[in-house]
């Protein structure tokens, strides 16, 4: 997979975020300043500002554990409007969460994708071309659970940027 670097992290309540987010089929307030449940969160939106990617995570202090039980950060939306291959966005934007430097938690990176609310007979197929597997179904069985087991740290360190903006390499 080819590291192609489109992302560039901003706040809960980034105006250009929340537009993409209001043609996004998860959205449930058009309009909304914002579209991030509660938590840690890294937003990222893409150098040309043609795709948003969230993720999402119950604060490990907070006592509250998400409402599938899994500890992991989980994507809430990915849209990508922009002509850029969306599995390379996925890799990069797992990339940016690693550079974040948040602990991953035990059960990897998560996502959910709403079926019916896909035009794509593979629902998932880019994250799934991204690497990430189909581990079963949301408790309702409208959406595809999808994982990834977190890159070993040793990997990561390959793509962590330096304070100076510089990278390893």
């Amino acid at each position: 997979m080819t590291f192609v670097m489109v992302w560039q992290r901003v706040g809960k309540f980034d105006p250009r975020t929340a537009a993409l987010a209001d043609r996004h089929y998860s959205r449930r307030k058009v309009g909304s300043p914002q579209f991030m449940p509660p938590g840690q969160t890294v937003i990222l939106l893409s150098h040309d500002e043609q795709a948003v990617f969230g993720w999402w995570r119950p604060h490990p202090d907070s006592g509250i554990s998400s409402m599938n039980g899994l500890d992991g950060w989980t994507c809430t939306i990915f849209r990508n409007e922009s002509p850029t291959l969306s599995s390379a966005m996925i890799f990069d934007g797992e990339l940016a969460l690693y550079q974040a430097g948040y602990d991953i938690g035990p059960d990897g990176l998560l996502t959910y994708v709403w079926d019916s609310r896909v035009r794509s007979t593979n629902p998932g197929f880019c994250f799934k071309k991204a690497g990430w597997k189909c581990i079963g179904r949301s408790a309702d069985g409208r959406k595809t659970l999808l994982w990834k087991e977190p890159m070993p740290a040793e990997k990561r360190s390959l793509f962590a940027v330096r304070e100076d903006g510089s990278d390893n390499s």
